[in-house]
């Protein structure tokens, strides 16, 4: 009979075994996952639900153990975002690119005398309950318990891939989150790391809180933050379609951001020691949907063509915080 060698004995045992691990534990196996989930699936009291969530995880990646959640402009899908959710899954970040209600702009506020007008917004929509007379969120429905109820069922679902560690019980642990957004979305994210410290945030075009009727920012900005000021990144258009660049200054200004009524561009390769970048990039020639430039920081459609594209891509790695491997 001819004898087979031990070193290959060895090496068909281990070969079955990984066979039967991968088998019975398939969420082991490292690989890339993805999700599209309807918010009233995580959770029957969520009555509004007729976009996906979008949820992202890369094992085969050196994973961060922080979760990237991002947040969509007025009117949007999580779908129109699904280039920088993808960018922020190479750097190993757990995503959630998250539906929630956003119909209702914050600009609502801007002709409002109240000072508090634009914090009561944030609160109804991102808690829920009655703070705002110009939007209706319960707390079912709000931002806070999307991103919980999501979790869980992640968690549920797989609870190999590490979901569960951005909450413990009822509680979201904000310290392990980078918070992000598009337009409203990046005042919701603003907003949330005044009131939690969490690892970093980065606002796209936003935030857009300025009371036109008192010709300055909204009184929350100059509110002191839970989240240290160095911690915040931001990226706009110079030629910004939707909201005025001085008062996006302004803005900046007054959250701490900025020393002076001034910035870098992020079209040079200068940008690396600044926190508030501006750029100039032409939006995609095929984009038609307006407004163009307040778009093209982060939607989609209206991403630069061409090697101004790649140059994007690379601010939106330094803004995201692409770690040293």
């Amino acid at each position: 009979m001819k004898r087979v060698a031990p070193t290959v004995v060895l090496l068909i045992i281990l070969l079955e075994l990984t066979r039967c691990d991968q088998r019975n534990e398939p969420y082991k196996a490292a690989t890339s996952f993805s999700y599209q989930v309807l918010p009233h699936v995580t959770d029957e009291a969520i009555q509004i639900s007729t976009t996906f969530h979008l949820a992202y995880v890369d094992t085969r990646t050196f994973l961060q153990a922080k979760l990237f959640v991002f947040l969509g402009g007025t009117g949007s899908a999580s779908q129109n975002y699904l280039s920088i959710c993808k960018t922020a899954t190479s750097l190993g970040y757990h995503v959630i690119n998250l539906s929630y209600l956003n119909t209702i702009n914050g600009q609502v506020c801007k002709s409002q005398s109240n000072s508090t007008c634009f914090a009561n917004y944030h609160e109804e929509v991102i808690f829920g309950g009655t703070q705002s007379d110009l939007v209706k969120v319960s707390t079912s429905n709000s931002i806070n318990n999307r991103i919980l109820k999501l979790l869980q069922y992640l968690h549920k679902l797989n609870p190999n891939n590490g979901w569960g560690q951005f909450y413990e019980g009822s509680e979201l642990e904000y310290s392990k989150f980078v918070l992000s957004g598009h337009s409203q979305g990046g005042g919701h994210a603003a907003y949330l790391a005044q009131k939690y410290s969490v690892d970093r945030v980065v606002m796209f075009s936003s935030p857009n809180d300025y009371s036109d009727a008192d010709d300055r920012p909204a009184s929350w900005c100059r509110n002191d933050f839970a989240t240290e000021v160095n911690r915040f990144y931001s990226l706009v258009h110079k030629r910004d379609d939707t909201f005025a660049l001085t008062k996006q200054y302004a803005i900046w200004k007054d959250m701490g951001m900025l020393t002076a009524m001034d910035t870098s561009s992020a079209d040079s390769s200068n940008y690396s020691s600044f926190k508030a970048l501006i750029t100039n990039f032409q939006p995609n020639p095929a984009a038609k949907t307006l407004p163009l430039y307040h778009n093209l920081t982060a939607q989609d459609y209206a991403l630069p063509a061409g090697a101004d594209r790649k140059h994007l891509k690379q601010v939106w790695l330094y803004l995201l915080g692409n770690p040293a491997r």
